[in-house]
């Protein structure tokens, strides 16, 4: 009888035994995610077709991309996922840039209002352009699931990861809450896209 006992007894064990292990690795896996985002930076001298930004939390995305197309790095940018009550000067006025470069060489995207439907406004323009080579700027934390749905929706179209440090910052989820629970809800997305 104490036999068997302690036999179930040390299958019991195992469970909170394999609980804490899964809990660890799931922890592991987030941490590598945020230092990945952390340690990105932009290849430099990138150059492509075109530029595309993802809109979402601040200007600094937008910025970034009207930045790249001022200095030749694509002949036009997309933002993508505008809100369809905010104008051209509202973008300016948000992410700077002279109304000159706008009027010439960007375009609005008023369609989307996900990460996925980014990725099929993005392709729909960059077929329709007839583009091969895109340089993607979105925030770095957003840049792993955002390269995966891209891709999925233009697989023979070169992306070019253009990663922007914002208000969400990865390398600080140990002492600020906002990039923790920000970085932890684009790593479950990442990872629930990843494996789909």
């Amino acid at each position: 009888m104490s036999v068997d006992r302690s036999v179930y007894g040390r299958r019991l064990g195992i469970f909170p035994a394999l609980f804490f292990l899964l809990l660890g690795l799931v922890a592991f896996d987030f941490l590598m995610f945020a230092r990945r985002a952390a340690d990105s930076v932009p290849a430099a001298a990138q150059q492509a077709d075109a530029i595309v930004a993802l809109t979402g939390g601040s200007g600094l995305r937008i910025a970034a991309g009207v930045g790249l197309v001022t200095a030749g790095h694509g002949e036009r940018l997309l933002i993508s996922g505008v809100n369809p009550d905010v104008s051209i000067d509202d973008l300016v006025t948000l992410a700077g840039g002279a109304p000159e470069t706008y009027a010439c060489c960007v375009d609005i995207g008023y369609r989307a209002e996900t990460t996925i439907g980014n990725a099929e406004e993005t392709a729909a323009w960059a077929y329709e352009h007839g583009y091969a080579r895109l340089i993607i700027v979105t925030s770095d934390y957003h840049m792993p699931r955002s390269l995966i749905l891209l891709q999925r929706a233009m697989p023979d179209i070169e992306l070019q990861p253009h990663p922007v440090r914002t208000v969400v910052d990865p390398s600080a989820i140990l002492r600020d809450g906002k990039s923790f629970q920000g970085v932890l809800t684009e790593w479950a997305k990442w990872r629930v896209t990843a494996l789909g």
